[in-house]
Parts: structure tokens; C-alpha cells; sequence
């Protein structure tokens, strides 16, 4: 519903040649066409204060952090395992993090793929309180397949990711599945 007033304050602001107002649909909006020659960012910031004082905006534009989406638990593979696994590159190699409900580990590691995987894992490990594994491979081959080969003293596993996916979720992803906590996919 718009505002009774609404319409006929916008239109009298200068350098506002005509607007039309439709707040009741979803892709409505304020469509404003603004006089030529007219000081632009002045006319905005009139329109802004009108918002405000009509409620439709807030006193204030969101900051970046607001605006951006709520960030993900990460990849879908991992939601219903409880963790958030994190990589933060460092100036010579990578702190790897991961969080459980209770628990929180971190491992700063040599930035290659096989100590950040090893990293991951230990950390992994500590947080949902599973026996070390070793990571006994990692490597990644032309077409951007991220292959991490880990033996948890009894099975020796295999998990692959593409690198295409981003290198937290690869890793996360090819550690996951060669520990056993990750399903394959097809």
C-alpha cells in the first residue's frame, strides 16, 4: 500500500519531472524520471529523507555486511555433519579451522595441499573426537581434480573434489570423503 502523500511530495521536489509510485506488488518500486540538467544526487537524497519520514526506508543505507546474503553453513555435504571447516590463507601457509557445536580447533600448516589436508583432518578429528588419520597423498591433477589419499590405520581411503569448486570446499570435501564422513557423490 503506499502512503497517502507520498507521491505528490516526491513530485514536488526539484528536478523530479514525474514519478510513479507502486509499493503494493512484489517488483514494485518508486520509478522517478528527473528533469535534464538536474543535480542528481541532490534530488536522491530529498527522496531518501521522504522514505524515511513515510517509514518505507530505514535513516540510514545498510553497511556492506547487512546487505550481503546470510552466509551459508558451507557446502550442502557438510550441513548435517554439525562442523563449519574454514581456510585463511596466510603469507606462508594456511590456518585451517574447524568448528563443532562444542568444540573448536585450528591448525596452521605449510601452504601445500598435502599438510593443509593433514592440518584439516587433525583438526576434523579433535572436534568430533575421532582417532587421528594420516593423510598419506594429496595432489591435484590437470583437469582441477583434488585427490586426498588418508589411512585411518585400519582402511585407506580416497576423496576427490574439483579444485573449480573453490579450494575451501574442495579440501573440505576431499578430506571429508576420505575420512569416511562424506558420502561420494556420482
Amino acid at each position: 500500500m503506499t502512503p497517502p502523500g507520498l507521491t505528490s511530495r516526491i513530485e514536488e521536489i526539484p528536478g523530479v519531472a514525474s514519478v510513479t509510485v507502486d509499493l503494493t506488488e512484489e517488483g514494485g518500486g518508486i520509478n522517478i524520471r528527473l528533469v535534464p540538467g538536474a543535480d542528481e544526487a541532490g534530488v536522491m537524497e530529498r527522496i531518501h529523507q521522504i522514505l524515511v519520514a513515510y517509514g518505507v526506508r530505514s535513516s540510514r543505507p545498510q553497511t556492506v555486511e547487512e546487505a550481503l546474503p546470510e552466509p551459508s553453513d558451507g557446502p550442502p555435504e557438510l550441513r548435517g555433519l554439525g562442523v563449519k571447516v574454514r581456510l585463511v590463507p596466510l603469507e606462508k601457509g594456511a590456518r585451517v579451522e574447524v568448528e563443532g557445536e562444542n568444540v573448536r580447533s585450528h591448525r596452521v600448516v605449510a601452504a601445500n595441499p598435502r599438510s593443509i589436508a593433514q592440518g584439516m583432518a587433525d583438526a576434523w578429528c579433535r572436534v568430533i573426537g575421532k582417532v587421528p588419520i594420516e593423510v598419506v597423498g594429496a595432489s591435484i591433477a590437470d583437469d582441477g581434480l583434488l585427490k586426498v589419499r588418508a589411512f585411518d590405520g585400519e582402511i585407506e581411503r580416497v576423496g576427490t573434489a574439483m579444485v573449480s569448486l573453490g579450494w575451501e570446499r574442495a579440501l573440505t570435501l576431499a578430506v571429508g570423503r576420505a575420512m569416511g564422513l562424506i558420502a561420494v557423490s556420482d
